[in-house]
């Protein structure tokens, strides 16, 4: 099969004429399936990328210190807290699990939300996050909607997954799937990387496109029409995370901001988590790739570091500001990555390359201020990133069972022997595990 003259030209004008070349000396059944996805190219728009067109550009503003609400200061009785659960109780909270991203760092062959991450139960990432609205509805008299983005590449798989567990108990009616937008990669030479013979290597367009996908298929617009005055946002491989916060949401509306977002503090420059500062007068996160190196290693008298509020990506937005702001649209960033491909002897490799993403933060300078609240790591941050080392199953599995058993203890009662685990529907904290309100743990 020769390529048409038309498209040879389009890909010779976006420097992709290798593409014309590789489908050519393909045998006709694997033509069939590469020829369409390089049809669907915008590749105009990929000439542009090659260009720079289009992406944010690194500001060289100096960085000031955000104030942040310790977590100490946090808790049931707060301002805040009633605030949050009088919205909670009104129906007027929504969630987005943003869940896309395949697990190829963990090499677990499937979506990310899928991994089986109980430290006995081997629970999936999504049971677990899930369990927490379905405990949501149970507390509040109301059940909150949730929005879980999806990929071209996940899509299928992740509406099966809730299918075969029966939503893990969440109500059908409020729970939506929004897929969102791919972009290719390329190698250091400039060429879009092919994760076979006969597929292109596309990644989801980032936490930003995700939340721009529910404005663009009219999801936000829906869920305000319905009353939805807050958006929670949070990733889905961080199982230990308190997704339902009353505090954390009523923050925003208490301290007028339209903006909450959690951190940890960072302890050493190199962790890889966005840093929240003030720039230019206005809120900002700066993703860890992008910070200067000397500016994110700063310290004070002290030896602490300077600009040490580590982002959790997890956000709380008024819903009118969040729509406002994704109207202006988000920029692309480029990051060098090892991209996961197939050799041309079919083996599985990595070779590095560039891939481009939107982040959600980009909306945080359209406000004037925002809420910074910490949390701390060990409560509320056990990441599931890699397969071994740092921010793994074992790490996290690790921590979550030490949180189920320092609630356990702070509740005044012996952790059961053996393997420990509690799942939100069991238990939040040590008030669920007093002997008045006991359920004990799986």
């Amino acid at each position: 099969m020769r390529v048409d003259r038309g498209l040879r030209t389009r890909l010779l004008n976006a420097g992709q004429e290798f593409l014309a070349e590789h489908v050519e000396a393909l045998e006709p059944a694997k033509q069939e399936v590469l020829l369409p996805q390089i049809e669907a190219l915008d590749l105009e728009g990929i000439a542009a990328l090659r260009r720079g067109e289009g992406l944010a550009v690194p500001s060289p503003e100096p960085w000031e210190t955000m104030p942040c609400v310790a977590a100490g200061a946090r808790g049931p009785r707060t301002e805040a807290a009633v605030r949050g659960r009088m919205e909670l109780a009104g129906g007027k909270v929504a969630f987005v699990m943003i869940a896309g991203g395949q697990a190829s760092r963990l090499r677990w062959d499937g979506p990310k939300g899928t991994f089986p991450i109980g430290p006995k139960t081997e629970r999936s990432l999504f049971r677990v996050l899930v369990e927490h609205l379905v405990r949501a509805a149970r507390d509040f008299g109301a059940v909150p909607p949730l929005a879980v983005t999806t990929s071209p590449t996940t899509d299928a798989a992740i509406r099966a997954f809730f299918e075969l567990n029966d939503c893990f108990g969440f109500d059908r009616s409020v729970l939506s799937f929004v897929c969102q937008s791919s972009l290719p990669a390329f190698d250091e030479a400039g060429r879009l990387i092919l994760a076979a013979p006969d597929r292109l290597f596309l990644s989801p367009d980032g936490h930003g496109g995700a939340i721009q996908s529910l404005e663009s298929r009219g999801t936000l617009k829906a869920w305000e029409q319905q009353g939805i005055a807050t958006v929670c946002t949070f990733q889905v491989d961080n199982p230990l995370l308190r997704v339902v916060d009353p505090d954390f949401i009523g923050r925003i509306w208490t301290e007028g901001t339209p903006i909450a977002t959690k951190v940890v503090l960072k302890d050493a420059p190199g962790q890889r988590l966005g840093i929240v500062v003030r720039r230019s007068g206005r809120p900002a996160i700066v993703e860890y790739s992008e910070a200067p190196e000397e500016r994110a290693a700063a310290r004070d008298a002290s030896g602490a570091l300077v600009y040490r509020q580590g982002s959790i990506a997890a956000h709380a937005f008024r819903l009118d500001f969040l729509r406002r702001a994704l109207a202006t649209g988000l920029p692309l960033h480029a990051a060098k990555k090892e991209i996961p491909c197939l050799d041309a002897s079919g083996q599985e490799t990595r070779v590095k390359g560039i891939k481009y993403e939107r982040f959600l933060f980009d909306v945080f300078p359209h406000a004037r201020d925002l809420t910074v609240v910490e949390v701390e790591r060990d409560r509320e941050y056990a990441p599931v990133k890699n397969a071994d080392g740092d921010e793994s199953p074992e790490t996290s599995r690790r921590t979550l069972e030490a949180e189920y058993r320092r609630w356990y203890r702070d509740a005044g009662r012996e952790p059961p022997e053996g393997v420990l685990e509690l799942s939100p529907l069991d238990a939040l904290g040590p008030d669920d595990l007093r002997p008045s309100h006991a359920r004990g743990g799986r």
